[in-house]
């Protein structure tokens, strides 16, 4: 499980610059949770409205003009990036700090959160669309991520809600070797708990995730 420690110093911020409403919304989920257990971190998000590298950079420098000595940091979607954006994204000067991707979308992301067969059966049909390779179009993939139980998703919401056995979740699907599935954003909210003293692993870890599979018990559909 993720034992919470309570508050031991001032609180620290983290400005997250993002894609859009979809980041949003889950930045200020999370934020949320930290308030319940009175964990002194906070991301602030600003949003560019896309993921273009060049939107991006501008996006980052006019905050940083504002913000010379706070922490900023770049969370966006890789898929472009394997593609139209990856030669933008090579030429990005030395300044501006390296982008934290989600491997290819956001909903890929949100999937994390789920238990590991569930996470398996969607990258199951992820491959049988070559998504690693060639990543889906929201066109393709949202009506798909439908039928995993979220009928009524729609961008901009949370589809679940975050809390210490969804983070715990995510923090093991991250370091599962069968996933192939990544998040930058979510090694770096870990390895920042971590830093900071306030996540702590324990020996019912295994059996408490277990019991996060009661928020991702739902029928899947085949794809």
């Amino acid at each position: 499980m993720i034992e919470i420690r309570r508050p031991p110093s001032l609180a620290r911020t983290v400005t997250v610059v993002c894609e859009g409403q979809s980041e949003t919304m889950y930045l200020q989920e999370l934020n949320r949770f930290f308030r319940e257990y009175r964990i002194p971190l906070t991301f602030i998000p600003r949003a560019v409205g896309n993921g273009a590298c060049k939107a991006v950079i501008g996006h980052y420098r006019s905050i940083r003009k504002f913000l010379r000595h706070e922490e900023i940091i770049i969370w966006v979607d890789w898929d472009i990036y394997t593609s139209s954006e990856a030669k933008n994204y090579a030429a990005k000067p030395e300044y501006v700090p390296d982008f934290l991707f989600s491997t290819m979308n956001f909903e890929d992301f949100l999937m994390l959160h789920m238990n590991e067969q569930m996470v398996l059966k969607w990258q199951e049909m992820a491959d049988s669309h070559s998504h690693f390779e060639f990543p889906m179009p929201a066109a393709v993939y949202i009506p798909i991520f439908k039928t995993f139980g979220f009928h009524h998703y729609k961008k901009g919401r949370m589809p679940f809600k975050l809390n210490a056995k969804t983070l715990a979740q995510l923090f093991m699907n991250l370091h599962n070797k069968k996933i192939r599935f990544k998040n930058d954003f979510g090694s770096f909210v870990e390895n920042r708990l971590r830093r900071m003293g306030w996540l702590v692993e324990t020996e019912d870890q295994a059996a408490e995730v277990a019991d996060a599979q009661e928020l991702s018990q739902k029928p899947v559909q085949e794809v």
